[in-house]
């Protein structure tokens, strides 16, 4: 990576935590956000960047306290970075074409590995600490929403991307 993209993976990773910092007011909106940088920085510094902002964004909120079920099961961290590298690497798959389905891909398959492994994995073996009420908001946010937000960042950063892709470092 080239200074130019070292510091567009910085501005974006802070971005990133401001907008997980709102997901109070919209779970939606913060996590449609997160995506698109995402996959922004993806497509304009490359794998490298779109993996740091993958694997650092839910360390950020672990030790921020952003996300509740990451107090409760420390192990959730590791299941959104999975999840986040999945939507990077279909982006990072479709830059130079085909990027439309590597988009839609990328999102599906990251709502698909969230949910598998939330809902099978994770809640079933180390859910026991997690208050039913809770472990339902918890199986619906990592799937359903996971997939709407995941979609709805992906179209935003398709817009956006074709309009600025000129001035960017790659």
């Amino acid at each position: 990576m080239k200074t130019r993209g070292i510091v567009l993976t910085a501005v974006l990773l802070a971005l990133c935590v401001v907008v997980q910092s709102l997901k109070g007011l919209s779970v939606y909106a913060a996590g449609s956000s997160v995506n698109m940088i995402l996959i922004i920085t993806t497509l304009s510094v490359g794998l490298s960047g779109g993996l740091v902002i993958a694997v650092a964004t839910p360390i950020i909120a672990y030790f921020l306290g952003l996300t509740p079920i990451m107090q409760l099961i420390p192990l959730m961290v590791f299941v959104v970075m999975l999840g986040n590298a999945t939507i990077v690497l279909f982006a990072y798959l479709g830059r130079s074409r085909a990027l439309i389905p590597c988009l839609m891909a990328g999102s599906v398959l990251k709502a698909a590995v969230l949910w598998i492994l939330v809902w099978y994995a994770v809640l079933p073996i180390f859910g026991t600490a997690v208050p039913e009420a809770m472990q339902t908001a918890v199986r619906i946010s990592f799937s359903v929403t996971q997939l709407v937000t995941a979609l709805t960042g992906s179209a935003i950063a398709y817009v956006i991307y074709g309009r600025v892709k000129r001035l960017l470092p790659i």
